[in-house]
Parts: C-alpha cells; sequence; structure tokens
C-alpha cells in the first residue's frame, strides 16, 4: 500500500520554539498580551495569521503585525538548529510532502541548509492554505490517497487534533524541539507518540 508522510516543520524538523515565541512576544506585547496570553493563543495550532485573527485583530492589522514578526523570524533563521536526528528523514522509504504554517520563504532556506530540501516531494506553507486539516483532506483526495496510509508527522497536541481532523494517523515525536510536553500531547491521543524521529522507519513498517 502506498504511504504518505506529511510532515510538520517547526518543533518536527527545526527547533524554532524560541524563535518564534520571541518574535511573537516582542510585537505584541505593545497590545498589551502577556506571553501566557501568547502561549494559549499559539497553541490552537493555528497558522500566524489565524492566530491573529482569533486575538481579535482586524485583517489589516493581522496582516501588518504577521509580516513584522516574519520579518523578524527569517533574521534569526540561520541561528536556527535542527532537532534530534533529523537527518534519518533520509532513511524513511515512503512519499514525504511538508506542510507547515509559517512560510515557505522562511521554511526553504533552513531545509536547504539543514541538505533536506530534496527529501519532500513538495513543500506547502502558510502562504497555501488557512486551515491545516482541510488542506490535507483536500490534498488526499485529490491525490486519491487512502487516509488509513495517511501519517502526520508533529510534534504538538495541535498536530494531533490536525490529523484527526484530516483522517490521517497521527504520529508526535515528543523530543526537546516539542512545543508541548508529553502530558500534553497524550491528553489528545495520538496514534503514535515516540521521542524521535528515526522511529517513525520502526512505525510505518509494521503497519
Amino acid at each position: 500500500m502506498k504511504k504518505l508522510l506529511i510532515f510538520d516543520f517547526d518543533g518536527t524538523i527545526a527547533d524554532t520554539k524560541s524563535l518564534y515565541y520571541k518574535a511573537i512576544f516582542e510585537k505584541l506585547k505593545f497590545f498589551g498580551y502577556s506571553y501566557n496570553d501568547i502561549d494559549r493563543a499559539i497553541d490552537l495550532g493555528l497558522s500566524l495569521r489565524e492566530t491573529l485573527r482569533k486575538m481579535g485583530f482586524s485583517f489589516l492589522v493581522s496582516w501588518v503585525i504577521r509580516k513584522s514578526i516574519m520579518q523578524k523570524a527569517k533574521k534569526s533563521a540561520e541561528k536556527v538548529k535542527k532537532c534530534r536526528n533529523v537527518d534519518s528523514i533520509k532513511e524513511i522509504k515512503a512519499q514525504k510532502i511538508l506542510v507547515s504554517n509559517s512560510l515557505k520563504e522562511f521554511i526553504i532556506p533552513i531545509l536547504k541548509r539543514f541538505g533536506l530540501n530534496k527529501e519532500f516531494k513538495e513543500i506547502y506553507g502558510a502562504d497555501d492554505f488557512s486551515i491545516k486539516a482541510d488542506f490535507i483532506k483536500k490534498y488526499l483526495k485529490k491525490n486519491k490517497i487512502r487516509k488509513n496510509s495517511c501519517y502526520y508527522i508533529g510534534d504538538r497536541a495541535a498536530d494531533v487534533k490536525t490529523a484527526k481532523r484530516a483522517g490521517c494517523r497521527s504520529v508526535i515525536i515528543a523530543g526537546k524541539c516539542a512545543w508541548n510536553s508529553p502530558k500534553e500531547i497524550l491528553r489528545e491521543e495520538p496514534d503514535f507518540i515516540i521521542e524521535d524521529i528515526k522511529d517513525i522507519n520502526k512505525i510505518i513498517h509494521k503497519l
């Protein structure tokens, strides 16, 4: 059976949590938001654009804030480090695509620096969709891929919800890069929870 692996980027491939939190907090603290407010908003698992709209910003204001945050994040992109054993992706024999709430202009240079840009058949960023689960659902239908042969690989509780809504199996990596703790992830009942990306091969080849 043809298997598709859909990878998240932030916290799964690249250790970007502190970079994003810092960039978002430095911008939104002027609007009266605390670090905890931002933490709760980010935990919704939405794109930055949708997160800002949920926080009550108008379309125009959220566009300006988002642009400013992304510019700040891009300036720090060269400092972003790989998540643990991320090179193991090269050993996974399956079709792989990447779907992220980050922008492609942020993702692609980092993937190239990691030497992983050629590992993904297709790369989609926040500029390609509004709601990740809906995008994945449409992608599976368009490409005639059975949902039980699709694995969504992420790092946080929101990724379990995304996989369930899209109809995929969820594989959550609860390593040091993860944006949620194992306890928070387990609450959402993922199909699989692992500590290391290299364990993905064991999962997909057993089923």
